[in-house]
């Protein structure tokens, strides 16, 4: 009878145990050709990413390593651009369709004053939170050249890809990438 109670033990745990991993494992980022299809630029593996720092709308700092664990899409824009006003409803889109996902976004003002960033979020009613780069340390940190420009970092703070220009992130193909990246 013991060695029943230990058997049923040792196998119940042993499935507890291969369900728990099943289910918490996480894919790594899309292949080079996936993420070329949707018109990024792949970056090498093992480049080395600073970790940049920039403050939200109430002046708190934060910095990139904060949001490490977690797939992040960060977008550095201006509201003058106009492809970064174009992009900004298909972003919100995304970030709604990830929601209850291990993804982040990130957009990232560059060189604007508070006020015209608050009123452009009213103007576009944008649901989810933006940072501010105010002196553009953080962009000319990673030669940032053009807006707007996204780039993808996956879990362990290394990037992914880049895209500079305006994106359609509300596509059905972008998304399901993210989707299968970011579960």
């Amino acid at each position: 009878m013991k060695f029943f109670s230990r058997f049923f033990f040792i196998l119940t745990t042993t499935i507890i145990l291969l369900v728990f991993t099943t289910c918490s494992r996480t894919s790594g980022p899309p292949d080079s050709e996936i993420l070329r299809d949707l018109g990024f630029r792949p970056i090498p593996e093992g480049s080395e990413f600073p970790d940049i720092s920039f403050t939200d709308t109430g002046n708190q700092t934060h910095s990139l390593g904060e949001f490490k664990g977690s797939v992040i899409l960060l977008n550095f824009w201006a509201s003058w651009c106009p492809p970064c006003r174009a992009e900004m409803p298909s972003m919100g889109h995304l970030a709604e369709e990830l929601k209850n996902s291990d993804f982040v976004m990130i957009p990232v003002n560059v060189q604007e004053p508070l006020e015209l960033v608050e009123s452009f979020v009213t103007e576009f009613e944008i649901g989810f939170p933006v940072y501010l780069d105010i002196n553009a340390d953080a962009a000319r940190a990673i030669g940032v050249s053009g807006l707007p420009t996204s780039i993808l970092i996956d879990r362990d703070g290394s990037a992914v890809a880049v895209v500079t220009g305006a994106i359609e992130w509300d596509d059905d193909e972008l998304i399901s990438m993210m989707r299968g990246w970011t579960r």
